[in-house]
């Protein structure tokens, strides 16, 4: 993943049969952004993980400030929410739709993120059918296994 340069992910990568883990990953945040399901910024993060909200954390490696990084982590054990390091903030912040397109739909201008959360929550829920997801059954697969 480090080597991945900050390029939209191929929608024909999507839909094939074999999907790797950072299309997976890709996939679930964009369905969770979607469904207004997805917090975003250091705020937004800790809030989530606070009030129990959050099904998982991803959190870039690449992160400026290891304070920054240290909070989240040390929250996310406080709180046993999931956490998943990513090597680039700024294929972070693409993941979760914080990017400028020009009118041909490529992408210009992408921010960095240095988290996000996925929040599964009854006033903000995920559907069932990203739940039932095969991304978001890998995601969830791969948490279990560390």
């Amino acid at each position: 993943m480090a080597e991945e340069e900050n390029k939209a992910v191929p929608v024909a990568e999507e839909n094939s049969g074999a999907m790797d883990f950072a299309v997976a990953l890709a996939q679930v945040l964009k369905d969770a952004r979607a469904n207004d399901c997805l917090a975003r910024g250091l705020r937004e993060v800790c809030k989530a993980i606070e009030s129990k909200k959050a099904v998982f954390v991803v959190l870039a490696e690449s992160c400026d400030d290891d304070k920054y990084k240290k909070c989240v982590e040390a929250l996310c054990q406080d709180c046993n929410v999931n956490r998943i390091n990513v090597a680039d903030s700024k294929q972070l912040g693409q993941w979760c739709g914080l990017v400028r397109t020009d009118p041909d739909n490529n992408v210009v201008k992408v921010v960095k993120c240095s988290s996000c959360a996925v929040i599964n929550a009854p006033d903000r829920s995920l559907p069932d059918s990203v739940l039932n997801s095969q991304a978001f059954k890998m995601v969830n697969e791969s948490m279990k296994k560390k």
